[in-house]
């Protein structure tokens, strides 16, 4: 094992250490740990270990040169009690390097202001906004590493807030079906939000996923990831499975454990020339509704 691959795994080790050992607390920005791509959603979201495409910017900066080419993505995706995500990303490749790029939109309109009973006084909304510049290094055929740099903003009503926070993550590729994956995300801060402090999602994932062919044009796909934010409760865990027929029709499923209010997801992508479209669905529990997310992808 050379000195970079040991460096790395001391790097994963200690950062899995340390956030075992932080103090229980409640985090805000909370559209940062709602994931992004119709294809990672429909897998459960165990993506820290498969993420070559421009989704990586949010889940593994390092996975993105492992990808063939360079892509946009669009998603759009319909949550609860009104909530819309809009994501754009893009990757570009350069020799050694890869570059990524991704703007990540959440809003929530139409919030009733009441300072006593009756009528609604009117309506406010909520905006957070994530800029994204993420690059990666592939050091060689089975590893890469990578960085993401994010401009952060919140809007509640008329109180603002703005900051910035980075990402780190790490690839490894064995024998050519079986790839590891760890991430240090959210690592920042933000300015005060009517006086309140806001401490960011920062959280530890390690991942894992295996791919092979199982029969003739069929692939499988098997995924798990395990997150651990450090200022809140409990690890949890994700994980994912996809079939691919013929390279044109993927079908996805997933489980999260745990969560509060959602578990399974599943999904479905058609991939046809240079274009891809995928589609998500996550049930939520306890009447809150369901999530729909779209996505459309273009080989550049």
């Amino acid at each position: 094992m050379t000195r970079t691959k040991i460096f790395l795994l001391i790097v994963i080790i200690t950062a899995f250490s340390v956030s075992a050992q932080t103090e229980n607390a409640s985090t805000g920005l909370a559209f940062l740990k709602l994931g992004v791509g119709g294809r990672a959603i429909g897998m459960g979201e165990a993506y820290s270990a498969l993420s070559n495409d421009a989704s990586g910017v949010y889940y593994n900066p390092a996975g993105i040169s492992f990808s063939t080419g360079d892509e946009v993505t669009l998603m759009h995706k319909q949550w609860v009690f009104g909530t819309t995500t809009e994501f754009l990303g893009s990757t570009i490749h350069s020799k050694s390097f890869t570059f990524g790029f991704g703007l990540n939109s959440t809003n929530v309109d139409g919030i009733e202001i009441r300072q006593q009973p009756g009528p609604a006084e009117g309506t406010f909304g909520l905006h957070d906004l994530a800029i994204s510049a993420a690059a990666s290094w592939r050091i060689d055929t089975s590893l890469s590493i990578g960085a993401t740099g994010k401009f952060l903003y919140e809007k509640i009503y008329v109180n603002e807030s703005d900051g910035a926070a980075f990402d780190i993550g790490a690839r490894y590729q064995y024998n050519g079906n079986l790839s590891f994956a760890a991430v240090i995300a959210n690592i920042g801060s933000m300015s005060t939000l009517l006086n309140e402090a806001i401490v960011l999602p920062a959280n530890v994932r390690l991942g894992v996923a295996f791919q092979s062919t199982i029969a003739d044009n069929f692939g499988l796909t098997l995924a798990s990831d395990a997150l651990k934010t450090f200022k809140d409760t409990g690890t949890r865990i994700d994980l994912g499975s996809e079939v691919v027929y013929n390279s044109f029709l993927a079908l996805r499923a997933g489980y999260q454990f745990g969560y509060d209010a959602k578990g399974f997801s599943a999904g479905f992508g058609i991939h046809y020339g240079l274009v891809q479209v995928d589609y998500a669905f996550v049930p939520f529990l306890d009447d809150l509704g369901n999530t729909h997310t779209f996505a459309l992808t273009f080989s550049l």
